[in-house]
């Protein structure tokens, strides 16, 4: 858009014929006209009907300001009195800001000889009500849940943090969709080298149209190529609030329910929020089952069909016979039997994922028991291999990051072809080729891996295992309180 487009002219028709142009035909473009009698408009207001809430336009907003005319002399400067005091007080000062407000869900009012508008946000569309987030399921817990409306998703973390401190600042990506990207940190916790380069990415992204974080995630993110996250995503408020408090940066997009959080370290993937509202233990007892879990859902299969294929000295002789036994008359190799049940998992898991709810659940298990068993009965897998996959599916169940849980269940595969061909010994390989990978991300300039510090032990400690709350470390703030009440005491004694 040249300056002279940009320009507010002094003439309302000047400006209509202006935005007319920039909308091209678009039916839902209207405009309200401020008349004298048998003159030409001395204003105007712009807006999209699709957009805003006409009924609260029509029989609230243009009435009042049409009796304020009527009472006052039809003017100028009545208008715009009129205007103010219906809310309409934004300043507009060129038609580029005019486009984004009637574009974001606003209207924008023109008035004769002003080389300024106004406008005001008059959103018309529904926002989903706020409930329990169906990806982050919690015993116990807050149950609220992030939303697609950027205001409300800010209100729900300002609501649990209510301190000055919290801090925010807005992006506008996306070169046609105009999309807000909202930055919340607490100034007396965040890594200002961290926040300066989020700041700097964010300022980076060159995408035409921006319709979930997802988009923003993968832009942002340091290794994109690689299959783990290193951003974590959140629909719950209170996850989001801890985070603020251990020094991450928040990044909200308007139009999604998930929330970026950043940096981000491998363990955050591995702990729901649910583990700070149970007792320390029992959050440790889960903690270590996850890691377990981790283990076995990555590493099975590879495992099993090792062992059978390359390493039977290494079975138990009972269990070496159990497993003959059971192999006895399969027409096919161990890892060809693991390529079946793997891939009839996933598809059982996807094809319950895209049907309804009440009909997903019994077709998963239902479909899971028929499958199963007729592959035993007919004679193309073993038993144990129906067992082996039915454990690793459920152990991947237990990763509470949905992410994580994809890029174990897509590494698998590689893992079962490797293990068939070259045994525990590639099995070995493999995992020191992970470990290292892990250790090669970063995160914003972050380690991905935790690392332990002697003068940070607490620090390390706590992305393993959840303390008790009386040792868990304290925030900057905190800190600074505790250390307040202790000089008090001091000085009453």
């Amino acid at each position: 858009m040249d300056n002279e487009e940009q320009t507010i002219s002094l003439s309302v028709i000047h400006n209509i014929e202006a935005l007319r142009n920039l909308f091209g035909n678009n039916e839902q473009l209207t405009f309200h006209y401020f008349e004298r009698d048998g003159e030409e408009p001395f204003g105007a207001i712009a807006y999209l009907k699709v957009l805003i809430d006409t009924e609260w336009l029509q029989q609230l907003i243009l009435p009042r300001i049409g009796e304020r005319i009527q009472w006052e002399e039809a003017s100028t400067n009545s208008l715009i009195d009129a205007a103010k005091d219906q809310g309409i007080t934004r300043v507009v000062p060129n038609l580029e800001d005019a486009v984004r407000i009637i574009t974001d869900a606003g209207i924008v009012l023109f008035a004769e000889n002003q080389i300024q508008a106004f406008g005001m946000s008059l959103p018309g569309f529904g926002k989903r009500s706020i409930k329990e987030p169906m990806m982050e399921v919690n015993v116990r817990g807050p149950r609220a849940g992030f939303i697609e409306d950027l205001d409300t998703n800010a209100g729900l973390i300002y609501r649990r943090l209510k301190t000055p401190q919290l801090k925010s600042k807005t992006f506008i990506v996306g070169q046609e969709s105009r999309t807000n990207i909202m930055v919340l940190y607490l100034e007396n916790q965040v890594n200002l080298s961290v926040l300066h380069e989020i700041e700097s990415r964010l300022e980076s992204v060159c995408l035409n149209v921006v319709v979930d974080s997802a988009q923003i995630e993968e832009w942002i993110q340091d290794s994109v190529y690689s299959p783990f996250s290193q951003i974590q995503n959140t629909e719950r408020p209170d996850r989001v609030a801890t985070a603020l408090n251990q020094g991450k940066v928040a990044i909200l997009t308007d139009g999604s329910p998930n929330v970026l959080l950043a940096p981000a370290m491998f363990t955050d993937f591995l702990h729901p929020s649910e583990d700070l509202y149970e007792k320390f233990y029992f959050a440790d007892f889960l903690r270590g089952l996850r890691i377990i879990t981790l283990f076995v859902s990555l590493f099975l299969p590879s495992v099993y069909i090792a062992l059978s294929t390359f390493h039977l000295e290494m079975i138990p002789t009972p269990l070496m016979l159990t497993f003959l036994s059971a192999k006895s008359g399969i027409p096919f190799p161990t890892i060809l039997e693991a390529l079946i049940m793997e891939i009839a998992f996933e598809i059982l898991r996807e094809a319950s994922v895209r049907l309804p709810q009440t009909v997903g659940q019994s077709i998963s298990i239902v479909g899971a028991l028929i499958i199963g068993e007729a592959a035993v009965q007919s004679g193309i897998v073993s038993r144990s291999m129906v067992i082996i996959v039915a454990v690793t599916g459920i152990a991947s169940f237990t990763i509470p990051s949905f992410n994580t849980a994809i890029t174990l269940r897509l590494l698998r595969f590689p893992l079962m072809f490797i293990a068939a061909c070259t045994g525990v010994l590639g099995i070995s390989l493999s995992m020191f080729a992970l470990v290292l990978h892990l250790c090669s991300l970063r995160s914003f300039g972050t380690l991905f891996i935790p690392t332990p510090e002697p003068k940070h032990w607490r620090d390390f400690v706590s992305h393993f295992v959840l303390l008790p709350i009386k040792l868990r470390k304290f925030s900057k703030m905190q800190a600074s309180a505790v250390a307040a009440k202790g000089s008090e005491h001091d000085e009453e004694v």
